[in-house]
């Protein structure tokens, strides 16, 4: 009986250690991604200020897209993919802002409640990469919505839509 304890408590041990472990993994990745995402833009001299860092997570790749300053003091995108294709780098005044996004989104949806609007990128049929907003919002169906604008003018692309359970 006594044996019986001791492999119980091990078992209990081991699986708590295990939840601990696995806990950490998932809450520590994302600040470890933007954290080597930085070091990798930085190492290529893309960029010398971060301000900003948000991931985005497309259709075909993963990015973190760091906001800062350039060498020259410019403002600038930085799209750093997860694997090893080449940086894209994008100034800031080269395409429409988060704001301009939010009023054209306002206008054309009427959305609920608007979740985020960040930069990315999406291939388009000609398997060509896009520079796009995605806003990610609540649309009047209830629905949970990804609507994608092209960075350069803030014009309509497509959008998506996924039914809320």
């Amino acid at each position: 009986m006594r044996l019986i304890g001791i492999i119980a408590g091990v078992i209990v041990a081991l699986m708590i250690w295990q939840g601990v472990s696995f806990y950490n993994a998932i809450t520590d990745h994302p600040d470890k991604l933007e954290d080597k995402a930085i070091a990798r833009a930085e190492s290529e001299a893309v960029i010398e200020e971060v301000d900003n860092a948000v991931q985005y997570h497309g259709t075909s790749d993963a990015y973190v897209v760091l906001q800062g300053s350039d060498k020259n003091k410019d403002e600038v995108y930085v799209f750093v993919p997860d694997n090893a294709q080449p940086l894209v780098t994008k100034k800031v005044e080269e395409g429409v802002s988060a704001e301009t996004v939010k009023k054209k989104l306002n206008n054309e949806f009427s959305p609920q409640e608007i979740i985020n609007i960040k930069p990315g990128i999406e291939v388009n049929q000609e398997k060509k990469q896009v520079l796009v907003w995605e806003a990610t919002f609540i649309d009047t169906d209830n629905r949970y919505t990804f609507a994608y604008y092209y960075f350069s003018n803030g014009d309509y692309w497509r959008s998506r839509s996924i039914k809320q359970s």
